[in-house]
């Protein structure tokens, strides 16, 4: 993957360091800090911080300014971040830690200024200065684990339990780390784990006389999660501090997680009613716009936050993104024939030609079959972008470039995937992708999104593999040693896997088990159950309580038995996973030495092991190989069936069958398979000339038409055939105005071209009634 560079206008890492350098020069800041919860000690900062956060707001600027003039440089530097100056806090900390080398608490402040200065590497750099200094210092600890879990890293579990751990933890530190905790338990929809936490967190903060906002506002949070007002708990934090948007805000964030971007909107505008320089609040609030498909608003809104804080990246790459979004083509499908909602597709004015027709078609088979299935039409257009860097999904989807392994991301009714030309050929199923996304517009809308994330992505991983391009249960060799080694989690947690993952590999692992939870449903309570525990989290957001209605089992007793079922069904590789893992390597490696009979033996054994693995060094393709190298074609062809028909998707090795298939005259299966490979690999220009030809020998002049459009869009080397080809299926589609166009396109390519002359007196010896 190419990370963006300054051609293309994203931020990446280079240009982000030099933004970040810039913003403490120059940034601006409303409510500049966090609430310290006792971690500054300095009684005259203390007295303005007690104005900061209460009904006497106002008055803690005069307050601020008089400690920023001061002669102690870090009540100065306190005073000076506080009333968004960020250089002189800088400056002022930097001195500060000079004079006072070993203090690690001002080098725990001076990484929160960082923090509030968008330069999360910096603050962690502090934060281990901090603990190099002091190994006890927990507010660094708890401020490290904050930032790695910004950045969904997996040290940041590790950071805040090293943290709580500790008997010692200061009352304000431990404040910090439940606060912490509690906003996480709510990112999974864990509203058991949040209430106990916040019980914790407010007695602290009574018996220490510290600030109740946020607790509050995660109270309000917590209630929303459970279907109840959450109000009471806003108004009882704005009457402690009138001015403190996060009161809204934080709900809204955590409303956002869960994908209910309207009522987050709605949060939004009132945290920013309620503290106008809440420059966050403003990002958060346009990129929600954003992703509902209002573009012109989320704009404006970003616009103005930009002017607040032109530092921001998130904000800056967002409206960069908008500003190549609008050399995108736009085009808009009708209401199908059969009632199906509308589509708007935005796809690159370079890959239009090419992508709209295949990913029209996918997406109008997604509608009708997901509306069968989920018994529900969407109430709007639903609009699909393509975007052909993967660094523009990556800042669509979190605002920020590197993120690599999303392919995909839905928005209510609005979908944005990948282009197949954004990643190498084979490393993705494009198809796929948009199939998966188009079931989350259904699992999400039809139950106005009151669906917990591990069970709306396993329903799509589900749909991937039952009613997809390629259907077939395909899991990576690491997951299944995932399974084999415990780490299934349990389903009341599996959220979990998904927004804190503990491990590398934990995200992926949770989509494939959720989307085996939903097989498993499927084939052992039926789909219409399946369907029932969707729509069961209408009423609860419990899962156990969900399960029960629907399954008529609590979550314990589904996950003994979900893991009995993935004990009969990988029960012969759990126990020789390390045996299976060196028969897929020796079979690769086999195949790479042309060592035969080798490879032969080692994908044997493998897929006895484990037949369905036909994903990422699939034993099927180096078997397949050997088989043919042996001079066995009926073998070779009978395993790359086989491949298929679970799911396999490799493009080569597709191609190779669709050949096979054609030679043998099996031509509708072979461009069954051959079309299939347009939800891969739509961008190679001999695929579509091939299957237009087969297509046309089939009878089928329509399809070959449509395949030769796309061959011609990819600018062929060969461009007299091309045209030549497209005036063929003119003809036999009786269209003889277009079919002589066509000829003479390929005649001025090429004067002498022997067939399209042909052609061209053919076509001068039809009557003129045909004409």
């Amino acid at each position: 993957m190419h990370r963006p560079d300054a051609s293309r206008g994203r931020l990446g890492l280079p240009a982000l360091l030099a933004m970040f350098a810039l913003a403490l020069l120059c940034s601006t800041a409303g409510r500049a800090r966090d609430i310290p919860y006792g971690e500054v000690s300095d009684p005259a900062v203390q007295r303005c911080d007690a104005l900061n956060w209460s009904p006497q707001h106002a008055a803690a600027a005069p307050c601020y300014r008089a400690l920023a003039g001061g002669e102690g440089p870090a009540a100065a530097a306190e005073g000076a971040w506080a009333l968004g100056d960020l250089v002189r806090a800088n400056a002022l900390f930097r001195a500060a830690a000079a004079a006072r080398p070993r203090d690690a608490t001002l080098r725990v402040r001076w990484g929160e200024l960082y923090i509030d200065s968008h330069q999360p590497q910096q603050a962690l750099d502090l934060f281990h200065e901090a603990l190099a200094n002091d190994p006890h210092d927990d507010y660094a600890r708890i401020d490290a684990a904050s930032v790695l879990d910004d950045q969904f890293a997996v040290q940041a579990h590790d950071e805040l339990r090293a943290a709580m751990a500790d008997p010692a933890l200061p009352a304000g530190a431990r404040l910090r780390g439940l606060l912490l905790s509690a906003g996480a338990a709510l990112e999974e929809g864990d509203a058991a784990s949040t209430g106990p936490l916040l019980d914790q967190a407010e007695v602290i903060a009574a018996a220490k006389r510290l600030p109740h906002l946020e607790i509050d506002a995660l109270r309000a949070a917590l209630a929303q999660l459970q279907g109840e007002d959450g109000t009471a708990w806003i108004q009882r934090a704005l009457q402690e501090d009138p001015a403190f948007g996060a009161a809204y805000a934080l709900p809204a964030h955590i409303d956002d997680i869960r994908w209910r971007a309207s009522d987050a909107i709605a949060l939004y505008r009132q945290a920013i009613a309620v503290e106008p320089t809440l420059w966050s609040a403003r990002v958060q609030l346009g990129d929600c716009l954003l992703r509902q498909g209002q573009l012109g608003e989320g704009r404006a809104m970003l616009e103005s936050a930009y002017r607040g804080d032109p530092y921001d990246p998130v904000t800056v790459n967002l409206l960069r993104l908008l500003d190549s979004l609008q050399h995108f083509a736009v085009r808009s499908y009708d209401r199908a024939p059969d009632g199906g909602p509308a589509l708007i597709l935005h796809i690159s004015n370079a890959e239009v030609q090419v992508l709209a027709p295949y990913v029209r078609r996918l997406a109008e088979r997604a509608l009708r079959t997901y509306a069968q299935r989920y018994r529900f039409e969407p109430r709007t257009a639903i609009q699909i972008e393509v975007y052909p860097h993967h660094d523009d999904l990556a800042v669509r989807t979190a605002g920020l470039p590197g993120l690599q392994g999303e392919l995909g991301v839905t928005f209510g009714y609005v979908v944005a995937i990948d282009s197949p030309g954004a990643r190498p050929v084979g490393e993705f199923h494009w198809g796929d992708t948009l199939w998966h996304e188009m079931a989350h517009v259904y699992t999400l809308e039809s139950t106005d999104f009151d669906v917990p994330r591990w069970l709306t992505e396993g329903l799509s991983v589900f749909e991937e593999w039952r009613t997809g391009p390629s259907p077939g249960v395909q899991i990576p060799a690491y997951v299944l040693a995932a399974f084999a080694h415990g780490r299934a989690l349990p389903v009341m947690r599996l959220n979990g896997g998904f927004v804190h993952p503990q491990y590398p590999e934990q995200v992926v692992v949770s989509y494939m088990q959720a989307g085996l939870i939903c097989d498993y449903i499927d084939r052992a309570f039926g789909f219409d159950r399946l369907r029932a525990l969707l729509h069961a989290f209408e009423h609860t957001s419990d899962v156990s309580v969900a399960m029960q209605r629907s399954l008529g089992l609590n979550a314990t007793q589904f996950d003994a038995r979900f893991g009995a079922d993935l004990q009969q069904h990988y029960g012969r590789v759990f126990p020789q996973m390390d045996r299976w893992l060196t028969l897929r390597n020796q079979a690769a490696q086999g195949a790479a030495r042309q060592d035969w009979p080798a490879t032969q033996a080692a994908a044997t054994e493998a897929l006895a092991l484990q037949a369905q693995d036909v994903g990422e060094d699939s034993p099927y393709l180096p078997l397949a190989q050997a088989w043919a190298a042996q001079n066995q074609p009926a073998r070779a062809l009978a395993t790359l069936l086989d491949y298929a028909q679970r799911g396999g998707h490799d493009p080569r090795a597709l191609r190779t069958l669709a050949d096979a298939l054609h030679a043998q005259g099996r031509s509708a299966e072979a461009i069954g398979v051959l079309d299939g490979v347009n939800d891969i690999a739509p961008f190679d220009e001999a695929l579509h000339g091939q299957l237009g030809d087969w297509l046309l020998q089939a009878g089928r002049a329509a399809e070959a038409l449509a395949e030769y459009r796309v061959a011609l869009a990819l600018d062929p080397p060969d461009r007299a055939s091309a045209h030549l080809r497209l005036a063929r299926a003119q003809y036999a589609l009786h269209d003889l105005p277009e079919a002589r166009r066509q000829v003479i396109a390929a005649l001025e390519v090429a004067p002498n071209f022997r067939p399209a002359q042909q052609l061209l007196l053919q076509l001068a010896a039809a009557p003129k009634s045909a004409y």
